[in-house]
Formats: C-alpha cells, sequence, structure tokens
C-alpha cells in the first residue's frame, strides 16, 4: 500500500495526496444552475447540471454513453436530456432511453450525483450515488435563514485547495496579507488563541477582548446600547471537512459565562464561509458567504460588503496561487519550516489523512 505518512510533515507530499470523494462539496450557487445545460469539472469529473420543468436540479456525469459527447453542449426536451451528437435521450434518474438509429434501447444508465440546495449554495454528493452519506452533510441553517443577511462570491484559484485550506487554518497571516484590506496588525497576533480538536472539526480562535476593537464591527446604534459591558469578539473558524471552513466571527455582550437564555449575554453572530471544491490536484473552485444578524439589509450596504470581503479573499487566492507555482516549478532544495501558528493547520492536515485512510485503505506499506 502507498504510505502517505510523509504528508503530514512534508507540504510537497500533502498536497498531492488522493481527492477525497465520500464528502459534499458546493458545486455553485442556485441561481447559475437553470434550464440551459452546465458543465462544471468537480474532483477531476466532468458534470452537467440543469433543471426540470418543474425547478428540481439534476446534475449526472456530462459525457454520453456513445461516445465522449459532453450532453452539456445538448439541449433539453422537456424533462429529457437529448445528446446534441446522435439524438440519445436521458431522463432525470440518467436511464438512456431512447436512440434515434435503432429499435432497441441498450439498458445503460449515466452516473447520477445527488444534490441538495441550502440557502444560496448548491452541495453536492461526489461518492457513491446510491448512498449519500447526509450526515457529512454541513449543518448550516443560517444560509437559508431569511431573517438574516447572507452574501456570497466566488474564485476560481490556480492552487491546490489543501493550501487554502492550510491558509483558512493559519490565522497569524491576517496581520500581514490582510494588513493593509481589512486592517489586522501585529496586535492581532498578542490575542489569546485557541486551538483545539472538536466533534465538528479542528478549530482555532482568537479572542479580541478590548470593548472598543470587539464592537467596532457593529452598526453604530448596537454599539450604543453596550454601554459599559464587557465585550468578546471571537476570530477564526472550525474545518469541518475537506471543502468546508466555517468561520465563525461572533460578538459577545455581556457576562461571557451566561447562557444567551438568561439575559446576561448578547451574542451578535457572523459566520464567514469558505467553500472549497478542486477541479484539479492543482485548481479549484472557491465560494465564500458571509451572512450575520446585524447587518442593515440595504443595497449599498451590501455591496460595500461584498466588495470589502472580496478583496480579502482575493488576497487569499493570490497567495495560495503563488506558493503552488513554486511548489510546481522551484528547482532549490527546499523543507517547509513549522512555526508556532501551524498548529490548527498540521492537526488538519491529521484530519485529512485519515480521511484519505478512510477511503483508499491504510497508509502504512
Amino acid at each position: 500500500m502507498t504510505n502517505y505518512g510523509n504528508s503530514i510533515k512534508h507540504v510537497e507530499d500533502y498536497i498531492r495526496l488522493p481527492l477525497l470523494y465520500n464528502h459534499w462539496y458546493v458545486a455553485g450557487t442556485c441561481e447559475e444552475f437553470g434550464r440551459d445545460p452546465k458543465a462544471r469539472t468537480l474532483l477531476e469529473r466532468s458534470i452537467v447540471f440543469y433543471r426540470t420543468t418543474d425547478g428540481k436540479l439534476i446534475a449526472s456525469q456530462n459525457r454520453c454513453l456513445h461516445r465522449a459527447y459532453p450532453p452539456s453542449e445538448s439541449k433539453l426536451d422537456g424533462d429529457e436530456l437529448v445528446c446534441g451528437y446522435h439524438g440519445i435521450r436521458y431522463n432525470t434518474e440518467g436511464l438512456m432511453v431512447r436512440v434515434p438509429s435503432q429499435k432497441k434501447c441498450p439498458e445503460r444508465k449515466l452516473r447520477m450525483y445527488p444534490v441538495v440546495e441550502l440557502g444560496p449554495l448548491v452541495f453536492i454528493w461526489m461518492g457513491d450515488e446510491d448512498a449519500p452519506d447526509m450526515d457529512r452533510l454541513p449543518d448550516l441553517p443560517f444560509l437559508a435563514n431569511a431573517e438574516m443577511l447572507t452574501l456570497h462570491g466566488q474564485h476560481h484559484l490556480e492552487g491546490s485547495y489543501l493550501l487554502m485550506q492550510e491558509n483558512l487554518n493559519d490565522l497569524t497571516h491576517f496581520a500581514y496579507l490582510h494588513h493593509d484590506s481589512a486592517g489586522f496588525d501585529d496586535g492581532f497576533l498578542e490575542l489569546p488563541t485557541f486551538t483545539e480538536e472538536t466533534p465538528e472539526g479542528v478549530s482555532c480562535y482568537r479572542v479580541q477582548r478590548d470593548p472598543a476593537e470587539a464592537s467596532k464591527f457593529l452598526p453604530p446604534d448596537v454599539q450604543a446600547r453596550i454601554g459599559d459591558r464587557p465585550v468578546e469578539q471571537w476570530d477564526g473558524g472550525v474545518a469541518i471537512s475537506p471543502g468546508v471552513f466555517k468561520g465563525d466571527a461572533p460578538i459577545k455582550v455581556g457576562d461571557p459565562d451566561s447562557a444567551p437564555e438568561s439575559g446576561d449575554l448578547e451574542i451578535f453572530n457572523r459566520y464567514i464561509m469558505h467553500y472549497l471544491t478542486p477541479e484539479t490536484a492543482t485548481t479549484h473552485h472557491y465560494w465564500w458567504s458571509v451572512t450575520d444578524d446585524y447587518s442593515p439589509n440595504v443595497p449599498e450596504v451590501s455591496e460595500l460588503m461584498t466588495a470589502t470581503f472580496d478583496k480579502v479573499f482575493s488576497e487569499d487566492a493570490w497567495a495560495v496561487a503563488h506558493m503552488q507555482k513554486l511548489l510546481d516549478e522551484d528547482k532549490h532544495d527546499y523543507q517547509e519550516l513549522v512555526i508556532g501558528g501551524d498548529k490548527a493547520g498540521l492537526l488538519f492536515r491529521r484530519k485529512v489523512l485519515g480521511w484519505v485512510e478512510e477511503e483508499y485503505g491504510s497508509t502504512t506499506p
């Protein structure tokens, strides 16, 4: 068997771990899939998406069973997908239902992919189509909460999705990579830090307890009613799957040791989500969403927030692309250095290695 053990120590080995299929990934936004068939490559598989006449989203392999012609370049007739090369038809279960050049239709079927629409996003199960693990579908009810404001954006990244996960698990880069765009400085590195493995995944947070700093993102009317109560802002998140990082930045006003229902603690919630779906071993799709229960839902505020967050996340994309290029092309004799801020990232590497062992077998030769 292949020995993947060095992937914990060496980034070159880590980013070359095999892709993980037995998980849910984001396939795109709900609004981008309609009646026109649309192709997207996910985990090195070309998949076609389209909606039926009643709006149900269908996802199947984007390769006709007769020849390697993409159904995404075909058309719909009602709810049947009609191959644009020879007119072979497929129903919404992927079954071949007609071959125009012959009377008998072979009992063949396209590979299908279960999908779930949640808020603005479409999640896709990349494992066994007959046994999607619903327990692994990320629990993100706030995405569909109409009382909360959700913004989102997307990028295509030239770099391994695991490099982006490394970036998300590392809070220390905030003070440098995002110094100008988000206003972080060296003081952020001095904040108390909490890193641990939890049932949900690998978590890492820094906690700001200076009232002025902790509350500065709240609207003026909320800041005015805080008074002299203590304020904490938690900044970080949990890597919950290969393709989902659940960023979490709650602002806690009042006694931090009290339960919210006691009335002695108010929590203003903000979820800063990152969704990483490999396209190939060295490219990936990246979506982000920000949901909170305190920002005013007005167009000018939403536009400003979207532009601000997208600028910050574009810096992460830029860093990942440059790291991937050096890892691919630079011929220096290189061994990466491990520093104090890498704890969460190394814990997550072990999680990934566990998923690899689960899907591909033990790493012991």
